[in-house]
């Protein structure tokens, strides 16, 4: 293992390195930006000191960045909207360098409908750039989520039936691989990495453009909260509204349950439609406490802007598990869920999330030339797992709640039979074996990809964290 000493003096060396190459580009300790950068992310867990930010202005200076980190040998990582919430990922601790995209902003159309979108971009400016051509993009279902490590993760979106996940809808990726060579994949070229960064992460290389599919898609969204004490039938309809996707993919939604309340988004893909039958359902729910939103009219941009922002930061940590649907299994991780909460109330929140997918979502995946995630065609829950506090003194405490629910949901999955093991990635906890879950041969896909493309192994070997091939060896 290499020593604190030498990681502290190769970060030393690039950012000295980078100050020459790309002056005017880095924030370093003394400068007077350094405290924004380092305070960037969401999670204020994330919040951790580098021995510099650089900010490349475009893929050639992200190449060149590239070039000093395989001089140097030091560690980096790799941030864009910064919503990770892993510690480590998009930020360093101590010794090591932050490569920053969001200047890479650019957005352009082609006349073939194309979006030609910058890795440092947030899906609201993605919405609003396309809102203005009467287009939508299948993205982020919040305005300031990056889109750069949401779509490599997979990307869940608001209407997973209708056009399959996010990942599904990039048509090429500009990628800067670790000799500094730019090149594209998409299904003609270098398709073996087009496959792979649908879901595969960071470990290939740094994607710095994204080519995404548009769509006319108009829609209805509401947004309603119900009494925790309701929870039997807002589990039970959402259940119903699950089963119903297999047939009507305009269907979207997504179920929050936290100690307060449930609150439960309802979408539809169709704004001239009358009455959808899974808005009515919910809305004559008895345990209904508000509306917040009622059936409001739009695109995926109105949707988006009804879900609103994300909260404030604060420290938080994520998990995930996927599950087939049933009502007395949500039942039972519910009763689970609520002995959690009860014994850390040390938390100001510990929440699930149901996100529900079809049987759609895979076959979409593979019409689009197919994806590396592994998916199997059944109707399915993408568990999302929150818990959030303030004192970094319980950070251990908020990691083990998560731990609970996991294994707590994993459990249950086997005792009721509604056992997947898909993990998605953009929901996953730094511990969970996430390109693991994606079945044996896609990790060998996985692994020739990056033996191809990586064969001296820089983002395997300086990366400072994130969901990796190396770690699939331990």
């Amino acid at each position: 293992m290499e020593s604190s000493s030498n990681t502290e003096a190769a970060a030393i060396a690039a950012r000295e390195l980078l100050a020459t190459v790309l002056p005017g580009r880095i924030t370093r300790q003394t400068d007077d930006g350094y405290q924004a950068e380092k305070d960037h992310p969401w999670s204020t867990n994330c919040w951790l000191p580098a021995a510099c930010f650089v900010r490349p202005a475009n893929t050639h200076e992200v190449a060149e960045v590239l070039q000093v980190v395989k001089k140097t040998g030091t560690k980096f990582a790799i941030r864009s909207g910064g919503h990770n919430f892993n510690p480590g990922f998009s930020s360093v601790e101590g010794y090591g360098i932050v490569i920053d995209l969001q200047d890479l902003n650019s957005l352009e159309f082609l006349d073939d409908g194309t979006l030609r979108a910058g890795a440092g971009n947030t899906w609201g400016a993605v919405f609003s750039f396309l809102d203005e051509r009467g287009l939508s993009a299948i993205g982020g279902r919040q305005n300031n989520v990056g889109i750069s490590g949401y779509l490599l993760g997979g990307g869940m979106p608001a209407f997973p039936n209708l056009h399959g996940l996010a990942a599904d809808n990039v048509k090429n990726y500009e990628v800067v691989l670790a000799d500094a060579t730019i090149v594209n994949a998409n299904a003609d070229q270098n398709a073996d990495l087009y496959r792979s960064l649908k879901g595969g992460g960071s470990n290939f290389g740094v994607v710095t453009r994204f080519d995404i599919a548009t769509y006319k898609i108009g829609t209805q969204s509401t947004l309603a909260m119900y009494s925790i004490d309701g929870f039997k039938e807002v589990l039970r309809a959402t259940k119903e509204a699950q089963q119903a996707m297999e047939k009507d993919p305009k269907i979207g939604m997504f179920t929050s349950v936290s100690p307060e309340h449930i609150a439960v988004g309802l979408f539809y893909a169709d704004s001239e439609a009358e009455n959808p039958p899974v808005f009515e359902t919910f809305l004559n729910l008895k345990s209904l406490v508000q509306v917040y939103v009622r059936a409001k009219k739009g695109t995926i941009k109105t949707l988006v802007d009804v879900i609103g922002p994300l909260q404030p930061p604060t420290r938080r940590i994520v998990g995930t598990v996927t599950t087939k649907v049933s009502y007395d299994f949500y039942l039972a991780v519910h009763e689970m869920w609520l002995k959690t909460v009860k014994e850390h109330p040390e938390l100001s929140s510990l929440q699930y999330n149901i996100q529900p997918a079809s049987s759609t979502t895979a076959q979409i995946g593979e019409d689009n030339g197919g994806n590396i995630l592994g998916l199997e065609k059944v109707a399915q829950t993408w568990w999302s797992l929150v818990a959030e506090w303030g004192d970094p003194v319980n950070d251990v405490r908020g990691s083990q709640a998560i731990d609970a629910l996991e294994a707590g949901i994993t459990r249950l999955a086997k005792e009721h039979a509604q056992s997947l093991g898909f993990l998605f990635m953009n929901d996953a906890k730094f511990s969970q074996n996430v390109l693991g879950s994606y079945g044996k041969g896609n990790v060998e896909k996985l692994k020739s990809t990056a033996a191809k493309h990586d064969p001296e192994g820089l983002f395997q070997s300086y990366q400072n964290d994130g969901f990796l091939l190396r770690k699939l060896e331990l």
